[in-house]
């Protein structure tokens, strides 16, 4: 899997990290799921109290990780128009299509997306520090 990811804490600006810096087994799509090693993940190996958010353009997956074993997901397309909510501002998640902004819950702040972004189950496994996300 190819293509850049975005991340950021609330103090902080953002990077982008192209995920062919991670190793390849970082990302995996297993069918209708995506699995990702942790471990693997460059913004993810600061230690810190601030959830941070990764954007996985490729998958259309966005990963906030909220402390060391808590991690929410959800999909990146835009429920206004399907554009890829790519741009990590922040707190915030925004979609540079129309300017709709979620915050780190998913739920819709501004713009003309008429709903928050869709939740995705995440299932964490602390011992081998890899987050499975169902796409389905």
């Amino acid at each position: 899997m190819s293509g850049p990811l975005l991340a950021c804490s609330p103090g902080g600006g953002v990077a982008e990290v192209p995920l062919s810096a991670s190793p390849d087994d970082a990302v995996r799509r297993e069918g209708s799921a995506l699995e990702i090693d942790t471990s693997r993940v460059p913004a993810w190996a600061v230690a810190g109290a601030d959830p941070i958010a990764v954007v996985f353009r490729e998958a259309r997956v966005i990963v906030v990780r909220r402390d060391a074993t808590t991690f929410a997901a959800f999909s990146a397309e835009c429920p206004h128009a399907g554009c890829g909510v790519s741009i990590v501002e922040r707190t915030r998640l925004l979609c540079p299509c129309h300017g709709s902004a979620f915050d780190f819950e998913g739920q819709r702040l501004e713009g003309p997306a008429p709903t928050g972004l869709r939740r995705l189950a995440a299932i964490y496994a602390p011992v081998t520090r890899r987050l499975q996300i169902s796409l389905g």
